[in-house]
């Protein structure tokens, strides 16, 4: 969690390091690429305003406080714009671009999980995964407290796949 990272940090200039290598790191290879193709797939332009170079130089330039407190929010942003935007914008839970994994696997992947996870002749016969255990998961995806379950469940299709793929087809 961020506001546990914050006790390591001492200072301004290791900070702007994080925030550096978030921008250089997260930005382009996660944040940036999923706003492009969501967008693209919902016919909508996009704008990213805070990444102009003029934005970036200035907020590196700002001493750690103005950025940032202990709840780990964009305390900058909310400061600047509290005046003009209503107030529940400010204590709502925060929304990121998060796979829909679990509705997946209880909708439209159910019956590929089942074919390719669960059917316990091939499980078995595979030696790679206890069939139990893969059962387990299944139904823990399926119930009212799944967790983890389904990004776990995910790993296993992605690597059933891969062994379809390449391991049975060669």
């Amino acid at each position: 969690r961020k506001t546990d990272l914050l006790q390591y940090i001492d200072g301004d200039a290791d900070l702007n390091d994080l925030f550096l290598a978030d921008m250089k790191i997260v930005l382009p290879g996660d944040m940036l690429v999923k706003v492009d193709l969501m967008s693209m797939a919902n016919s909508l332009e996009v704008r990213t305003p805070f990444l102009d170079y003029t934005v970036v130089d200035y907020a590196f330039s700002l001493p750690s406080k103005y950025k940032t407190d202990r709840s780990g929010r964009k305390k900058i942003v909310q400061d600047a714009f509290r005046k003009m935007l209503p107030e529940e914008l400010y204590n709502r839970p925060k929304k990121g671009f998060e796979v829909p994994i679990l509705e997946w696997m209880r909708t439209g992947l159910a019956d590929r999980v089942k074919r390719l996870c669960l059917n316990e002749e091939r499980i078995r016969h595979q030696g790679v995964f206890n069939y139990d255990a893969l059962a387990a998961l299944w139904k823990q995806v399926n119930s009212s407290s799944p967790e983890d379950s389904a990004a776990r469940m995910w790993a296993v299709l992605v690597f059933q796949h891969w062994w379809e793929k390449y391991y049975v087809a060669s």
